[in-house]
């Protein structure tokens, strides 16, 4: 499944790739992506690519502007709105999931790909940051700059990581598992 991922984006297979799931935004923050893949250094540029999944908007035009000035626009890919059943074709042709939003109440695109065992990269102050974050599994960004963010994508990309202990871990995102935890919070409040 990952082949055609990689085939219809034109990304060699030897190529890492980062997804970065959101619909086209200011507060999804995909610009701070773009900039800190510019500061990567350039062999892991040459080597990487990032695929911005969600819906385009009036916000994309300054995306776009943004990615056309990088010495690899070939290697930032929007890929527009991807339908819920192809997204697994997504994550399983990636290496690590990024989010940099200002605010989000779920991180549903840091979850899915851990259910994929993909590592993910995410701010310390991301609304879900204490629910996601395990060190066997992500990477935490411990401020916003770009600098920062371009180094823990660097981690992201060059750290060995257990694919079957991230999906061990994401199984604590299993409806089942979130509903007997929020039913454990009610009782420890009503008794």
């Amino acid at each position: 499944m990952s082949e055609s991922i990689r085939k219809q984006y034109n990304i060699p297979e030897e190529a890492k790739v980062l997804l970065y799931v959101g619909n086209i935004s200011q507060n999804k923050n995909q610009e701070q992506m773009v900039r800190a893949f510019a500061l990567l250094p350039e062999d892991l540029q040459r080597k990487s690519y990032v695929l911005f999944c969600g819906q385009d908007n009036d916000n994309a035009v300054k995306l776009h502007d943004l990615i056309k000035a990088q010495k690899y626009a070939d290697h930032l890919k929007l890929c527009g709105g991807i339908d819920k059943k192809e997204m697994p074709k997504y994550y399983q042709a990636a290496d690590g999931v990024v989010l940099l939003s200002f605010a989000e109440g779920f991180g549903l695109s840091l979850i899915e790909g851990l259910y994929f065992g993909i590592p993910c990269a995410m701010p310390f102050d991301l609304d879900a940051f204490s629910d996601i974050f395990d060190e066997s599994a992500s990477v935490c960004i411990n401020n916003r700059s770009d600098d920062t963010v371009a180094s823990n994508i660097e981690k992201l990309l060059s750290s060995e990581w257990n694919k079957n202990a991230i999906k061990d871990y994401s199984r604590k995102f299993a409806p089942a598992a979130m509903a007997k935890n929020y039913i454990d919070v009610y009782k420890k409040l009503l008794f």
